[in-house]
């Protein structure tokens, strides 16, 4: 990829403050368990703020996140949906919180929130730029993702391609050494690495690199 997911997402950030004139963004994203984790915000107070969210297991990060859909929390001083999150936040003089979805498909993979240090709600239209802002995150976190799995196949082809060369030019050390046949040559490799506990390709390595003494190794498979 020609950019850094995290840089992108900082940007983002940045971006949608100056947009919606907010003092501050935050992002959340499920991590491989399903369980919603920090990415990003645009300073420590928020950063707080975001993980208080998990720990308390309420805010309008984590109800956007599970409902799909965008929480408006217009004034924190006086929303009953946030009881333990809202007085946190408002000590730490943010007053509104808006949380757009970040979805993929039918499924939510996180959430953007929006801070702000006065209350009042968003217009449509806000709420409109912040929902494409979320979709935009989500865009290049799914990208992202997709580009990790393939490089990740790439790696387990070429470990596996990589072991079978291995194996091959152990059992034809095997074959030229101790005159015998391919089916035997491997199995005197396969049955060395069962009863010593070790992978097939290590086995293989080690005949090839001297460190085993094949002219110790059982035939009479």
């Amino acid at each position: 990829m020609g950019y850094r997911l995290d840089e992108v997402i900082e940007q983002l950030g940045s971006d949608i403050c100056w947009t919606l004139d907010v003092a501050g963004a935050g992002v959340m994203v499920e991590d491989e368990q399903g369980d919603l984790r920090f990415m990003s915000t645009s300073d420590e107070t928020l950063r707080t703020l975001e993980q208080l969210q998990v720990q308390l297991g309420e805010g309008p990060c984590l109800l956007a996140y599970h409902t799909g859909k965008q929480i408006i929390a217009g004034d924190l001083r006086a929303d009953p949906r946030f009881q333990r999150f809202g007085p946190l936040a408002v000590a730490a003089e943010m007053l509104a919180v808006y949380s757009f979805p970040m979805l993929h498909g039918d499924m939510a993979i996180g959430a953007i929130n929006l801070y702000r240090s006065t209350p009042g709600p968003l217009t449509d239209e806000q709420a409109g730029i912040g929902q494409m802002f979320a979709e935009i995150a989500t865009a290049f976190i799914v990208h992202a993702r997709a580009d990790d799995q393939q490089v990740m196949l790439n790696r387990q082809l070429q470990w596996a391609l990589d072991s079978r060369v291995i194996i091959e030019q152990g059992k034809g050390f095997l074959m030229a050494r101790l005159g015998i046949d391919a089916s035997t040559a491997f199995e005197v490799l396969r049955r060395h690495a069962r009863n010593h506990s070790l992978p097939l390709r290590d086995v293989a390595h080690e005949v090839l690199c001297g460190e085993l003494n094949v002219e110790r190794l059982p035939v009479d498979v």
